[in-house]
């Protein structure tokens, strides 16, 4: 995992649930509260001559009620915002069509245009609200196609009001997530340095228990079966005591840059202790993770620390294991482990699985 890969996770671990929540929540409260609203003017209406605008009403608050009743059931769809943006449009141009009760409809046009724009994303919004209007627009300048009837005075006021209007609620939008973004550059610097280690700029024991592990949990069909291999650098202690601390604090730098660069780009390169790594393999077997810790072994071994007076050869231990699901992935954590320690008895410089 390269640093862009890592800065990806934690920005979606910071970012993804606080505002898909703000989202849904924004779209409940609009859709229950809208559709009720949209259902009793359609309620009151029907005893006027005009059953197209009942129709309008009573089939936006139907699509209101059930696009919300599908969101409920995947929570994770975004269609679901933009199909409420879209009868929104329908809503407004309706309105206008029809002209409401006495040629009222113009009146509800702001707050289902503010509607539009805060369920549907920034960018896309822009896109709605445009289209939205200039049917709007289309239809005010040739009303000999449309129900109502609106004098050209009104018209002109509508539209003025309504782009003072819009101009005001994009600018507030603009400003609030553009505040939003600086803060969620800060948070998630702050992120990245509580998830890093330091010295060799890899992924810490906090960025595998609270990001990667919950991420793997929450997903499962994209990391099992997850190998796990854990690395610890053989006599460590001696080249630290031969050359001293900053030489040692090097070698771990080499060792990590070429693990870097033998594992995939979709696999996880971690420090978890002074000397000790973790390596993870996604959709990994046994057999596969095995075969990847000896090129590792084989590419440390090849590559000894050379600075300056400094040419001390390195080798490593390697302990393997698999978890085949979510239930037992600690456990193939706790195995690793214990197969790093029959490494380091059985001599060093090995796998075992």
């Amino acid at each position: 995992m390269d640093s862009s890969s890592l800065r990806q996770l934690l920005r979606s671990a910071q970012q993804d649930e606080a505002e898909a929540k703000r989202r849904r929540l924004t779209l409940y409260f609009i859709s229950y509260v809208g559709g009720t609203i949209m259902a009793f003017m359609a309620w009151i209406n029907m005893g006027t001559n005009n059953p197209l605008l009942v129709g309008t009403l009573a089939g936006s608050a139907a699509f209101v009620y059930a696009n919300v009743a599908l969101s409920h059931m995947f929570p994770r769809v975004d269609v679901f915002f933009y199909l409420a943006g879209l009868v929104v449009a329908f809503t407004i141009n309706g309105l206008v069509y029809t002209g409401g009760l006495n040629n009222t409809g113009l009146y509800f046009i702001f707050p289902l245009l503010f509607i539009q724009i805060i369920v549907v994303r920034f960018k896309p919004a822009m896109v709605y609200v445009a289209v939205t209007l200039g049917i709007t627009i289309f239809m005010l300048y040739n009303q000999e196609k449309i129900v109502a009837e609106y004098p050209a005075e009104h018209v002109s006021r509508f539209l003025i009001a309504t782009f003072s209007f819009i101009c005001v609620a994009f600018i507030g939008e603009n400003f609030w997530h553009q505040s939003r973004k600086e803060m969620l550059r800060e948070n998630l610097e702050r992120m990245r340095q509580a998830n890093t280690d330091p010295l060799t700029k890899l992924p810490n024991r906090r960025f595998l228990e609270a990001v990667f592990f919950e991420r793997a949990m929450q997903d499962p069909g994209a990391h099992f079966p997850l190998s796990a291999v854990v690395v610890d650098i053989d006599h460590f202690k001696t080249i630290n005591d031969t050359y001293g601390h900053d030489i040692g604090d090097e070698v771990l730098i080499h060792i990590t840059r070429l693990m870097k660069e033998a594992v995939r780009t979709t696999d996880v390169v971690a420090r978890t202790g002074g000397e000790e790594f973790l390596v993870l393999f996604p959709h990994a077997t046994l057999s596969q993770a095995v075969k990847l810790a000896e090129k590792i072994r084989k590419v440390v071994e090849a590559n000894p620390f050379v600075e300056g007076d400094v040419n001390h050869s390195i080798t490593a231990s390697f302990g393997v294991a698999t978890a085949l699901t979510d239930t037992n992935l600690h456990a193939c954590l706790k195995q690793a482990d214990d197969n790093l320690y029959k490494a380091k008895n059985a001599g060093r410089n090995r796998v075992v699985e």
